[in-house]
């Protein structure tokens, strides 16, 4: 895996980290710290950002700040006011989102209250979220937006989850291109499963996987600059097998 390095200088560089409680998101958490940056952990819950807080105690020499707030609320002005105080950011990292319910289900079973919800907590959060983190980075800095491997397959009895992904994928690529290489660098990670702290812990798990560490890892990189995928707004990260492509895997 040579492009995601152990090492990245992220000394002195702040980062806001969306979704940093769930399990993808304090492994990446963890990886910024330890290159040194300035991470504003954010999150809906006093609770569970305490709990980042005792988890990541050991982790540097960066600094962890947390901050309750939902960024992807839809008064986008507010969570850019509570966030201002940071100054400019040099990264953000968005790494919200909702399977649903775990019950499959099929596309013709699937009721409008599944549909609204699937859309709101895992499509528009997101748009709020972009809406919200990207005037508040530095036209140097790097936004890092995630999303599922189902953007480009079918996913039979979750196809709420590929289709908001899919959509998600489209809202990013578009932001690219509006941005026009005037603002921030924008990079969408594609990823497939991730080893995560949770998923370990029900057995979930596998060495052909990217850890939650290996993304923030390589988040780092895009933040700093550097590496050689830092030019490159679509990125897939769906199995160390893989490696980080700018194609879809066959």
């Amino acid at each position: 895996m040579n492009d995601i390095q152990e090492n990245v200088p992220l000394s002195g560089r702040t980062v806001v980290v969306a979704g940093a409680t769930g399990g993808i998101g304090e492994g990446m958490t963890l990886a910024l710290l330890r290159q040194g940056a300035t991470v504003v952990a954010t999150g809906r819950s006093e609770e569970r950002l305490a709990g980042l807080v005792a988890y990541a105690k050991d982790a540097g020499p960066g600094t962890l700040i947390t901050h309750t707030v939902d960024v992807g609320d839809a008064d986008s002005e507010s969570v850019r006011a509570q966030l201002s105080a940071y100054g400019a950011l040099d990264g953000a990292v968005i790494a919200i989102g909702d399977w649903g319910s775990p019950e499959r289900t099929g596309i013709l079973d699937t009721s409008d209250a599944e549909w609204q919800s699937m859309i709101a907590s895992n499509l528009t959060s997101h748009f709020h979220a972009l809406r919200a983190l990207t005037p508040l980075l530095s036209r140097g800095g790097a936004l890092v937006h995630l999303s599922g491997f189902s953007a480009e397959i079918p996913y039979p009895f979750a196809a709420l989850v590929g289709a908001t992904n899919a959509a998600k994928k489209s809202l990013v690529s578009s932001l690219t291109a509006e941005l026009g290489g005037a603002g921030p660098r924008v990079h969408e990670l594609i990823i497939g499963p991730i080893r995560t702290r949770p998923r370990a812990a029900i057995g979930a798990d596998s060495p052909g996987w990217f850890s939650a560490e290996d993304l923030g890892r390589h988040a780092g990189r895009l933040i700093a600059g550097d590496g050689s995928h830092t030019k490159d707004p679509l990125q897939y990260l769906v199995t160390r097998a893989h490696g980080v492509r700018t194609t879809p895997p066959k």
